[in-house]
């Protein structure tokens, strides 16, 4: 009788500590169990995705980004639980826009991949598995539905879309999360009235070429606009992913581009990463 009450016991107390049995996965102290993101937003690192639509996407260029920023190989870098939000620029202005997908990655219980995915005792690894499976069937969602809309655009607020980001309270971009990066997907052919890149670097011309970013800064009429709105990259992983534009600029354009984007960002205290080149087929 004595043992039928202690098998009893610890049957119940399975139960109240592991709500596997029920279908569901353990989740660390503070997480949300049914969107796997930290209760408080902060315990846990977020990652934001710009992707610029105004430039020419063809389906090789659609494939190359699904592979740098929609593909489980690049979810998986980052630790479980890890958030993920997409951010776009196309023909609305930024603050006409809405992040797309935000959601927290769970853990997919493979322990071949590394202990923070392994299941605990109390976990079972195919549970874990269909979930995530889950997780990354939305991404792919999100990924048709983004490229399955193309409009012109008329302007690339490239700049106005990064201050936006950072001013905007939906973000949940502070430095309460120990692991912040942001990621943009872009031509960087930045082209509004008041910030155009095409007549700084003179873009259509044989003889195109960037300035550097401080003479870019000595000669801009709008210094104070640039100042005030520029965001406090401290703690941040910047990663620039590079769609060259040959439809619009020559091919001599690209470094120097590049260079003034990474100066301007290293300028705010980015940390800025290698940039990643798509391939030139042309």
């Amino acid at each position: 009788m004595r043992n039928i009450i202690l098998i009893n016991l610890f049957l119940i107390f399975l139960f109240k500590i592991s709500p596997t049995f029920a279908g569901l996965p353990n989740v660390p102290k503070g997480i949300d169990a049914d969107t796997y993101c930290d209760n408080k937003g902060g315990a846990y690192g977020h990652v934001i995705v710009v992707i610029d639509l105004t430039t020419e996407l063809d389906q090789t260029r659609i494939e190359f980004i699904k592979d740098q920023v929609f593909s489980e190989e690049f979810y998986l870098k980052h630790n479980p639980f890890t958030k993920f939000s997409y951010f776009l620029i196309n023909h609305n202005e930024p603050t006409k826009q809405k992040f797309l997908f935000s959601k927290c990655r769970p853990k997919t219980g493979d322990a071949n991949l590394n202990k923070l995915e392994k299941a605990s005792l109390f976990e079972n690894p195919q549970v874990l598995k269909s979930i995530s499976n889950k997780f990354f069937k939305d991404s792919n969602k999100i990924f048709s539905t983004i490229f399955s809309d193309k409009k012109d655009s008329r302007y690339s607020y490239i700049y106005e879309t990064i201050a936006y980001i950072f001013q905007s309270p939906k973000a949940d971009f502070d430095s309460n999360h120990p692991r912040r990066e942001l990621i943009i997907v872009s031509d960087l052919m930045q082209n509004t009235e008041r910030l155009s890149f095409y007549r700084a670097c003179n873009a259509s011309s044989e003889n195109a070429l960037c300035p550097s970013f401080e003479k870019f800064m000595a000669n801009l009429s709008d210094k104070d606009y640039l100042t005030a709105t520029s965001p406090d990259g401290s703690g941040i992983n910047l990663q620039l992913i590079y769609l060259n534009n040959r439809n619009e600029t020559k091919k001599a354009l690209d470094e120097s581009l590049k260079k003034m984007w990474e100066s301007y960002f290293k300028s705010q205290n980015f940390t800025v990463l290698k940039t990643i080149h798509q391939i030139d087929i042309n």
